[in-house]
């Protein structure tokens, strides 16, 4: 039996499970849109394709799935890819479908196609930033390429990828059977961990090592390993720092988080990292702001501390700093391990640091009195201290928060806590301008909160910010969270 791709297509979106899709409609998408009509997919319209790849990269950032774009051609295309790009770099699994011309067309320029160098080559746009760009080129290998583009989205390292499709496939036919036979593959592919004597090597350093650091990317976050994380800091006693993405990996109030590092960390933090003889990567780039631009002796003071990294990409082993152990393996694994080998040599757990908790909280408490003139400030402008300041007086522990980019991300970063992993969603990599509204909206279909994911960039006023104020208020006292 024989069914047109778009009707198959949307049948299949249904049996993985995608309930929102998000896009701008055009002429090349409309036999799928028709379909979606029909279907309990909900299609997010938006009025700039920027916004769907935002809202969509802040959809699966909070609900830890996949999330699906429907593009346009051409303008459509370009309009997605940056946000699109920012999910790249923020390693946030994310399947464009894309309308293209029809085929038949390639090579006689038609409306809204991009050839000024290839006939038929608009997926080529992506190809920079995505981990794969597919171009459909016959109706019977689509089912194909859909199943493999969800793969490699989800596998290894996260990321975006492309399926370029031209208008006409869309409209054709193709048997059932091919669809029918993705059903047997496995949806979850199963992820590396740490073998049991690389989990002891790792475990016995730590144990050893005189001033161990822990430095936590948005690796740990991505990968759901933020309780195995907890686990250890609490069994070996390490203190932990982390990069811009890894804020919250562990509760700003936990006895032993230092805070972020970097240009916008603080000399006592940079200090930690700088001074300490190992240091434990977990999911972490060590990217140029969280790194002080790799000088000597601001943040890290490597190979003089010496870096055990954990990481799921192969490529970030030792990209920035040379590494004395190195692993691939899933974090949430590798910490399931590392926790099993330390519970087994360690039974009584490691006992340090119990200076270092007290000079975290005469740091904490010191940084507080530095800031209180802002926080308390009554002058217009607002000081930013005090907008950070009553924003999060009035949110429960677990709201969603989004931020743009600029000293509101930043500030953030260094001065608003954050109890609830997974609970900030910042643009890092690419550190994109329109984010953080568009992935609020994401995040709220994610989590279907009563009301308030609130980007500190949107805040249009000072008058607007007070309203705001106002009615969190409200809510949180009728709803709890948010």
């Amino acid at each position: 039996m024989k069914k047109l791709i778009s009707t198959q297509l949307v049948k299949y979106l249904e049996d993985r499970n995608v309930e929102h899709l998000f896009g701008l409609c055009g002429h090349t998408n409309i036999a799928v849109l028709s379909e979606l009509d029909k279907s309990s997919i909900k299609f997010i319209n938006v009025r700039h394709e920027q916004i769907a790849s935002h809202a969509a990269d802040g959809y699966a950032r909070a609900k830890k799935e996949t999330a699906v774009v429907l593009s346009h051609l051409g303008p459509g295309l370009t309009n997605a890819a940056t946000g699109v790009a920012n999910a790249a770099l923020d390693s946030i699994p994310m399947v464009v479908i894309a309308g293209d011309v029809p085929s038949h067309y390639y090579g006689k320029h038609p409306h809204q196609e991009v050839n000024l160098h290839a006939d038929g080559a608009q997926y080529e746009i992506y190809r920079p930033f995505v981990k794969r760009a597919w171009r459909v080129d016959r109706p019977d290998l689509f089912p194909e390429i859909l199943q493999k583009a969800f793969q490699v989205a989800e596998s290894g390292r996260p990321g975006p990828v492309l399926v370029s499709v031209p208008m006409d496939i869309f409209s054709k036919e193709v048997d059932t059977s091919l669809f029918e036979k993705l059903q047997h593959h496995i949806r979850v592919i199963e992820k590396p961990s740490l073998d049991e004597e690389t989990a002891e090597q790792i475990v016995k350093t730590l144990a050893e090592a005189n001033r161990p650091v822990i430095y936590a990317g948005g690796g740990v976050v991505l990968a759901d390993a933020t309780n195995e994380l907890r686990e250890f800091v609490d069994h070996m006693n390490i203190p932990v720092a982390h990069s811009l993405m890894g804020k919250g990996v562990l509760p700003d109030d936990h006895p032993l988080t230092l805070g972020m590092t970097g240009f916008w960390g603080t000399k006592f933090i940079n200090d930690q990292t700088k001074n300490a003889d190992f240091l434990f990567g977990l999911g972490t780039s060590f990217k140029e702001a969280d790194s002080s631009s790799w000088y000597p002796g601001v943040t890290f003071e490597i190979p003089k501390t010496k870096l055990i990294q954990i990481d799921i990409d192969s490529n970030e082993i030792g990209r920035n700093y040379p590494v004395e152990i190195g692993a691939i393996a899933d974090l949430k694994r590798a910490l399931t391990a590392l926790n099993r080998v330390a519970k087994r040599l360690y039974p009584e757990g490691i006992i340090r640091n119990e200076q270092l908790k007290e000079d975290i909280q005469t740091y904490r408490k010191d940084l507080r009195e530095r800031i209180s003139d802002n926080v308390n400030s009554d002058a217009f402008p607002m000081k930013p201290e005090r907008i950070l300041a009553d924003v999060r007086e009035v949110l429960p522990r677990d709201a969603m928060i989004t931020t743009d980019v600029g000293w509101n991300k930043n500030g953030v970063g260094q001065q608003f806590p954050i109890y609830t992993p997974g609970s900030i969603l910042t643009p890092g990599g690419f550190a994109t301008m329109g984010f953080g509204s568009s992935a609020a909206l994401g995040a709220k279909l994610a989590c279907q909160i009563v009301l308030l994911s609130l980007s500190l960039a949107t805040v249009a006023s000072v008058r607007t910010l007070l309203f705001w104020l106002r009615q969190l208020k409200r809510t949180s006292q009728s709803y709890g969270s948010s």
